[in-house]
Order: C-alpha cells, then sequence, then structure tokens
C-alpha cells in the first residue's frame, strides 16, 4: 500500500478509535526505518499536517528512523541502529515545554560513557534517571524547503545553550500523522545556506507510552 494511503487509513481509524490508530502508526513508522526507504518518509513527511499550537508537550520518546548523507551521520545511523538492539542505547525522545517554547533531547542513561568519547568536554544534566542534552528552542513556522508547509521548528543556535558546534548548522521539523504521532526530520544547512535533510525520527507522546 502506498504511504499516503496508508496514512489516510490510520486518520480514519483515528476518528473512532484514537488510540489504535495511535499505536498502529507508531508500529508502521518502525517498520520504515531501512536505508532504503528514505523516499517513503520523504513522501509520509510531505503528507503529515501541522501539530497544534500546545503539541507536542512534555517527554515524548523516540526512535531514530535513519540518518544519512555523510560519512559520519551513516555511522552514526549504525550506531544508533545498534543501541537499540543492545537495549537502548542512546537517543530516547526529546522534551518540549510549550509555554517558554524551549526544551531538550533525551538520552538514556547508558549513554553516557559513548558520549563521552564522541564529545569529551560537553556536560550533560541528569533528570530522573535519563541524561538532558542539546536544548533548543522550539515554535511553529514554514520549513526552508519546498514545498514550504508549516512545521514545528526545533532550532539548537542560541548561543546560551552550549550545544556541540555542529548543533547550530542544524534544524529538526515535526509533522503530525496522527493524535500524539509525530515525523521528524534533521535538516542541515550547507555552507551555501541551503538546507538538506540527513535524518528522519519518529515522536509520540506520553514517554512512558502509558497510553499504548
Amino acid at each position: 500500500m502506498a504511504p499516503a494511503d496508508r496514512l489516510e487509513q490510520l486518520r480514519a481509524l483515528a476518528v473512532d478509535n484514537p488510540e489504535a490508530a495511535r499505536r498502529e502508526a507508531w508500529d508502521w513508522l518502525n517498520g520504515i526505518r531501512a536505508p532504503r526507504d528514505r523516499e517513503k518518509l520523504m513522501t509520509v513527511f510531505a503528507s503529515g499536517t501541522t501539530p497544534a499550537p500546545q503539541s507536542p508537550s512534555g517527554e515524548c520518546e523516540g526512535r531514530v528512523l535513519g540518518l544519512f548523507g555523510t560519512p559520519f551521520l551513516a555511522f552514526t545511523d549504525r550506531m544508533a541502529r545498534l543501541g537499540q538492539l543492545l537495549g537502548g542505547i542512546g537517543w530516547a525522545g526529546k522534551t518540549f515545554d510549550t509555554e517558554s517554547g524551549t526544551g531538550y533531547n533525551r538520552l538514556t542513561p547508558f549513554s553516557r560513557v559513548p558520549m563521552f568519547f564522541v564529545m569529551p568536554r560537553y556536560r550533560f544534566k541528569r533528570v530522573g534517571a535519563e541524561l538532558a542534552a542539546f536544548s533548543f528552542d522550539h515554535r511553529i513556522e514554514p520549513t526552508p524547503l519546498s514545498p514550504r508547509q508549516e512545521v514545528r521548528s526545533i532550532v539548537y543556535s542560541n548561543p546560551a545553550y552550549g550545544n556541540p558546534l555542529m548543533l547550530p548548522s542544524t534544524r529538526d521539523e515535526l509533522v503530525e500523522l496522527v493524535p500524539d504521532v509525530y515525523l521528524g526530520r534533521a535538516l542541515l544547512q550547507e555552507d551555501s545556506g541551503e538546507w538538506r535533510p540527513v535524518a528522519y525520527f519518529a515522536l509520540r507522546e506520553p514517554a512512558t507510552g502509558a497510553r499504548g
């Protein structure tokens, strides 16, 4: 089935059974994570809708769907997939504060040692059992890519956050697929000022998966 058709099925299901739609959408995204699925993810993203003004909110569970574009990102993609197979070493999702328009990325506690070797000068914060890192600002605005749909943009350029050097040249973007399930992509800014996609990821709220 074409990705756009599957998405329409899920949205129809969400009208009568939002919990089932949320669960099936999450499982569906986790099934299109192979490198060959990049075009499918592009299609799904283009079919997404603008998140509501207060969405997402709080802790969101995350799953890396694929990184690409440079040798370093390809290596990071392999490490992310290996970490997930080993029980969730790496990125766990994001936390959003809708009132302040700020947030941060969540890492599993087992990420501290491998991240130290990659970013020895960066200082992670502990929030509960997890690590908080790579703070950001977020808002609704058009994407710089055609067709310039409205997305929730996530930017890392605020110098007060002290993010690693690469992050100010990146931005994340979210669209909603069904209520509480989002498809995200990361963009990298070239020296020319142009932006290009280098990763896709999925988010759902709440992070605990308490609703399915």
